[in-house]
């Protein structure tokens, strides 16, 4: 997804304001030690909906009341903070154009602040449209409340754009937040949502696979042992006897049906015995009774029946608009500018600027509606998921209701025979001979009915596996990663890797987020490769070429474009940990005389340190080229005034921060 940091900053408590301005493609923060670099990625983090404030404590943490982050999502502008004291809270507030001006400690207004998870949920509508990702109910009927299963997080997206300083050259680790299993899991679980590969209608297609999977084993079981107290005997028996003891008027039923389906034969022995004549009561109210109350039961499911169909409808025509709507804003173009001629009276020849103000105002209305639509957060997902589930009850309470109207049709037969002068106990014969029928093709029609219901459950389950198909997630993944390992092998040789790995072959895979340098049929993994330098590039060709990849996808995928490289040229400079000079050269040249003859010269660890950058800033031209936009790598750091190969000015990707003389807070002057 394309997205850019215009600015991270910091709110002193004196309601002064300490701002770190950002452009597209690479960005670099440069100065000594503790001026506050590495505190800059602490806090983009924490902004992004972090449970945990882990920004370095010294006078930024002391000094803090309100830290924050303005960036464009898909060329929407927002901005959210943090307030340190209120850890349970985040702040959201949506801008038509960012404006630093605007930015200061009133801007914060306690009504922008909400709940951390439904700042959470409202910030991931702005990359992902999906509401349900569980792949199985029967896994959700197992969990506490019959919870869902986790959503995606925009939390997951911090693994695929921050390097900490102990990361981005770590041996044992590549993905920020892994060292957590669960997150770890969820991140890889959820990859295939971020790289375009299903969406929600793969979710719901997976459930009704997984559902009527289910049914057709139970179909198949009952096939087998065709039980006799199976519900489909149940709903054949049930009705016939319970219509024929209501004309006959008992007020008990001689014999349960449990008895009359266990024991069919039995049955119609004891039922000869009971139903005659002599035991009719004519005066009973029982089929009057009856008669009432499926009347009753039927009209209150022909109601719920409608209101469902009701809602049905309903949720069809907010999803419809919302397509109508997304159609209408993608064609939607505010013009770029106005032109019109100077209006001149003929006579006088005096010039009128009236109708270009007046085109003026029309242009920025038109610009702050097309502003507005663009900002509209799509809802298709959650409509899906309530349609699914209103369709469903609607085939439970149809089928109910064609169950109630038939016992309602016999009644009204029954009662249409007697007007016509047939007699009662007539009526109860022919009931019963039907009764007795069903009892002795019982087996046979329950094999029919059977066979017809696994004709149709396979049917819909083989419309599903087409459908399903057409995803193909395996197939995704390993052409993904595929990709990732083509731009590894790109980027990966312009590094300075040990000669022994050379030429560097790296694998990755999307299914197991695994990192190894293929020597032959030998996998090499990070941990076994040695050197600090190998373990950095490692780091740097797999996010670079994740970030392509991305890049590639464009819209299609929701990772958002930034990546930050937190003192990367560490494994060159261990000892600028220290840096307190007042420039980088007189640094290098305190760092020259520590350094032993045996040791490397730093001439060419300054040159490692200029084909890195060079390298970065190569890719970010390169790749918007390409794609129309480059991922904005924010890097901090010690190195200063280098030398790029591509000619691009140093000072340009610095910007005007550069902290030597000063650091993230500093003094304002009044």
């Amino acid at each position: 997804m394309k997205t850019l940091i215009h600015e991270i900053g910091v709110i002193d408590k004196k309601g002064n304001k300490h701002p770190v301005n950002f452009k597209a493609g690479l960005n670099v923060v440069t100065g000594k030690s503790s001026t506050g670099k590495s505190a800059l990625i602490e806090i983009f983090d924490y902004c992004f909906g972090s449970g945990e404030n882990t920004i370095p404590k010294g006078v930024i943490t002391t000094s803090a009341a309100i830290y924050y982050v303005a960036l464009a999502v898909d060329e929407q502008d927002m901005v959210i903070a943090r307030d340190p004291d209120i850890a349970t809270k985040a702040f959201f507030r949506r801008v038509e154009a960012f404006n630093t001006t605007e930015i200061d400690r009133d801007y914060f207004n306690s009504s922008y602040f909400r709940p951390l998870d439904e700042f959470k949920k409202h910030l991931r509508g702005f990359f992902l449209d999906i509401d349900d990702v569980d792949e199985s109910l029967a896994a959700r009927a197992n969990r506490r409340f019959n919870q869902k299963a986790p959503t995606p997080s925009v939390r997951s997206f911090s693994s695929f754009m921050l390097q900490h300083q102990n990361l981005v050259a770590n041996k044992h680790a590549l993905f920020y937040r892994f060292d957590e299993k669960e997150k770890r899991d969820q991140a890889i679980e959820h990859t295939k949502i971020f790289l375009g590969l299903v969406d929600q209608k793969f979710f719901h297609l997976k459930q009704d696979q997984e559902r009527l999977n289910a049914e057709m084993r139970r179909l198949e079981r009952q096939k087998e042992t065709n039980k006799r107290t199976s519900e489909s005997y149940k709903q054949k028996v049930g009705p016939v006897l319970s219509q024929l003891y209501a004309l006959m008027g008992f007020k008990d039923d001689p014999l349960s049906l449990d008895k009359v389906l266990r024991h069919p034969q039995d049955a119609k022995e004891q039922l000869d015995g009971i139903i005659v004549s002599e035991k009719i009561d004519y005066n009973s109210d029982a089929m009057t009774r009856r008669y009432d109350q499926l009347k009753l039961a039927r009209n209150q499911q022909a109601a719920e029946l409608r209101k469902l169909q009701r809602q049905a409808s309903s949720i069809k025509n907010h999803i419809q608009e919302e397509e109508r709507f997304v159609d209408n804003v993608k064609q939607f173009k505010s013009p770029k500018d106005v032109r019109i001629s100077t209006a001149v009276c003929p006579f006088c020849h005096t010039e009128k600027d009236s109708l270009r103000q007046s085109a003026e105002n029309l242009h920025q209305a038109i610009t702050k509606v097309s502003g507005n639509l663009a900002q509209a957060r799509p809802m298709k997902a959650k409509f899906e998921s309530s349609l699914v589930d209103v369709k469903r009850s609607i085939e439970v309470v149809s089928k109910e209701l064609t169950e109630l109207n038939q016992q309602i049709v016999e009644i009204e037969k029954t009662e249409k025979h007697l007007r016509e002068q047939k007699s009662l106990y007539e009526s109860i014969v022919m009931k019963k001979a039907k009764l007795f029928a069903l009892l002795d093709t019982l087996n046979m029609a329950e094999d029919a009915e059977l066979e017809k219901n696994i004709k149709d459950t396979k049917k819909q389950l083989n419309e599903i596996s087409k459908y399903l198909k057409e995803y193909n997630v395996q197939k995704g993944l390993e052409e993904a990663s595929a990709k990732v390992n083509e731009y590894m092998a790109e980027i990966g040789k312009h590094f300075e890797f040990e000669k022994s790995y050379l030429p560097i072959n790296l694998r990755f895979s999307f299914e197991t987020f695994d990192l190894y340098h293929l020597q032959g049929e030998e996998k090499i993994y990070l941990r076994s490769m040695g050197s600090g330098a190998n373990w950095l590039y490692c780091h740097i060709t797999l996010f670079l070429a994740l970030h392509k990849y991305f890049a590639e996808l464009a819209d299609e995928c929701a990772i958002p474009s930034i990546l930050f490289l937190d003192q990367p040229t560490q494994v060159y400079f261990p000892n600028f940990n220290r840096d307190t000079a007042e420039s980088f050269d007189e640094q290098k040249s305190q760092e020259v005389k520590q350094r032993t003859k045996i040791e490397r010269p730093i001439d060419e660890d300054i040159k490692a340190v200029e084909n890195l950058f060079s390298r970065l800033s190569i890719y970010c031209n390169e790749l918007e080229l390409d794609n129309g936009f480059s991922p904005q790598i924010i890097v901090t750091d010690h190195a200063d005034n280098l030398k790029l190969s591509d000619g691009v000015l140093f000072e340009s990707l610095v910007n005007g921060n550069r902290w030597r003389t000063r650091g993230l807070i500093h003094p304002i002057q009044e």
